[in-house]
């Protein structure tokens, strides 16, 4: 006799989507760069200061140069150290452009123990397990997932895609796996 049963874990329990914005993504790349990469900021800063250093130190020696490549480097490195996360974040907007197409339209549903990003080519799983850090912003969430076969990855979430209850049951969902 066949069993017309279905497995429980994938019964899909919610469902968000949403478009992506150049918007949405520059607050992700600001936020997480901060958080991830502070010690990062920090150590390029005192390099950034001892080039300038090493910079005006030369001008006293009269060698015009080197004074000049020292602050042009030490000017790059302290931008690209605080302000760095927006050039990273054009480059994986365009890279998101080709992968979804324009705009960008998230699809992530919700299983009792796993999420998943729906992609025109690929779907990508992510168990609730592997949530290793959750960033609340006004009106996003970031999942920041690590797990085998996976370096880092973040799912940004829009809370205003899902109504009150749906949020309720969203943070139940990745409180109790993310445990």
């Amino acid at each position: 006799m066949k069993s017309d049963s279905v497995n429980p874990d994938l019964i899909p329990i919610l469902e968000n989507k949403f478009i992506f914005t150049k918007s949405m993504n520059r607050q992700y790349a600001r936020v997480t760069y901060g958080r991830y990469h502070s010690k990062w900021q920090k150590i390029t800063f005192i390099i950034a200061l001892v080039l300038f250093a090493l910079g005006f130190g030369f001008v006293f020696l009269r060698l015009i140069i080197p004074f000049v490549i020292l602050i042009l480097v030490g000017l790059y490195v302290f931008f690209m150290s605080w302000f760095g996360y927006l050039y990273q974040a054009m480059v994986n907007y365009s890279q998101l452009t080709q992968y979804f197409g324009s705009p960008v339209e998230m699809h992530i549903i919700f299983y009792s123990k796993f999420f998943r990003v729906v992609g025109p080519k690929n779907n990508f799983d992510f168990l609730y397990s592997q949530i290793t850090d959750i960033i609340e912003l006004e009106d996003m969430t970031i999942l920041t997932v690590s797990g085998k076969g996976i370096i880092t990855h973040g799912q940004v979430i829009d809370k205003k895609a899902f109504t009150k209850d749906e949020l309720r049951k969203f943070y139940n969902l990745i409180c109790k796996g993310a445990k």
